[in-house]
């Protein structure tokens, strides 16, 4: 599409639509494909039609990504319940917390890690087909 047209299809600002057109081709999931000097055109690339048709539902990205952005709010629950339990008056840390919220972050990597490997296993398997 070209600009004006995505400008027409999504019925957003201009503006709007600019700054996301660079951070997708800056990405690389998106390139300008020039015709006859005259039309400039935006396409995907080989990697944005590999995310976007993907063949599978978005189900597994989300979970991922939720269950990831979760841990990561747990463990700082946790962490910072551990940081308050010092300045209590009677001041005994309650290490379980401090347990507990690395065990949360560390369950947010794992989430991201898969969520990542997820994402460019299904780029090259689409590539190499």
């Amino acid at each position: 599409m070209t600009f004006k047209n995505l400008c027409d299809e999504l019925n957003l600002p201009k503006s709007t639509i600019h700054e996301n057109l660079t951070v997708l081709i800056e990405s690389g999931l998106v390139r300008k494909k020039n015709i006859d000097n005259k039309w400039v055109y935006y396409v995907l690339t080989e990697e944005g039609r590999g995310i976007l048709h993907s063949g599978k539902s978005p189900k597994k990205i989300i979970i991922l990504l939720s269950s990831a952005i979760l841990s990561f709010i747990a463990g700082i629950v946790e962490t910072y319940r551990f940081v308050r339990s010092i300045f209590l008056p009677k001041g005994v840390p309650e290490a379980e917390h401090l347990i507990i919220g690395l065990i949360f972050i560390s369950l947010g990597f794992l989430f991201l890690h898969l969520l990542n490997r997820s994402m460019r296993w299904k780029a090259t398997r689409k590539i190499d087909i």
